[in-house]
């Protein structure tokens, strides 16, 4: 049985804002990492309705664009995209409609933005379709960091289970914890089961909502973890520290944890995107499970 006792992780800083060339700063352990994120976009009928100045298609594709020019020079990264509800009109409902429209690639945004440019909406939203079959576009890299992006005017319109989808392909190890941005709407009770949900009720919430999804994707977080005595001190120290992927039980850093000559923790730095598991190589070794950052 496990044993738990009090472990705290303090959160001390984490950047959300993202310069305007993207060369933001990723620290030691993404720098080697191949990030790939693939953006699953919504082109169902519903994209051509009207969202503040302009039809919702027009302006989720023109952002997204912008964004991409913005990516264009970040080291180890690779972009494509997925689209779903464009081949079949409705009625009737066909399910089965999502596609690859660009596959990973180095240097392919111009490839991207062309296809954003010729997306005609025209059906259902077959969200989970979509998401099952994103699973097969990421190459078979265990050294990469992949991420989807669903960006959707609309809830699941096919009888599907997004939220059972994405819980699978994490637990496999297939994707991080996605982001989902709604257009127009707030989806948050039906997508936080997804991932993290953003919701963008303007056209300058979805082009800050892109903003704040990339800085997570491509930095991590410095934290610190106090452990804390019998007496609710934060003076333990000089113990090994394991830390875990949740889903997968993979291990991601093995630590040793010390104080500087302030008693402060050393900074440590932990991707967002995860959720962890912490093991504290005391005797007996003490653990924390599901550690959201």
């Amino acid at each position: 049985m496990k044993r738990y006792l009090n472990i705290v992780l303090v959160i001390v800083f984490f950047a959300l804002m993202f310069n305007s060339n993207a060369q933001s700063v990723i620290n030691n352990q993404n720098k080697n990492k191949t990030t790939r994120l693939l953006f699953v976009f919504d082109a169902s009928q519903s994209m051509f309705g009207h969202w503040n100045y302009q039809q919702k298609i027009f302006s989720a594709r023109n952002i997204l664009s912008s964004w991409l020019d913005s990516l264009a020079g970040v080291d180890n990264l690779e972009v494509a995209l997925r689209v779903f509800g464009d081949q079949y009109p409705v009625p009737p409902q066909v399910c089965e409609d999502s596609r690859l429209l660009v596959p990973f690639s180095k240097d392919n945004f111009g490839d991207i933005k062309k296809a954003l440019r010729e997306i005609v909406p025209n059906g259902t939203t077959p969200i989970t379709y979509a998401l099952e079959q994103a699973a097969t576009d990421f190459p078979d890299d265990i050294n990469s960091r992949n991420i989807i992006v669903l960006i959707t005017d609309g809830i699941e319109e096919c009888n599907g289970d997004p939220c059972a989808v994405s819980l699978k392909l994490q637990q496999k190890g297939i994707i991080i914890k996605p982001f989902v941005i709604g257009i127009g709407k707030d989806f948050k009770s039906t997508f936080d089961c997804v991932g993290t949900f953003v919701e963008a009720k303007t056209e300058a919430d979805f082009a800050s909502a892109l903003g704040v999804v990339i800085s997570q994707a491509l930095n991590n977080s410095s934290a610190q973890i106090n452990l804390l005595d019998a007496n609710s001190k934060p003076l333990t120290t000089n113990v090994v520290v394991s830390i875990y992927d949740y889903h997968t039980n993979v291990l991601i850093d093995n630590i040793v944890h010390t104080l500087n000559g302030f008693g402060v923790p050393d900074t440590i730095y932990l991707d967002p995107r995860y959720v962890y598991n912490v093991e504290v190589h005391t005797i007996p070794p003490v653990f924390l499970d599901s550690v959201v950052v």
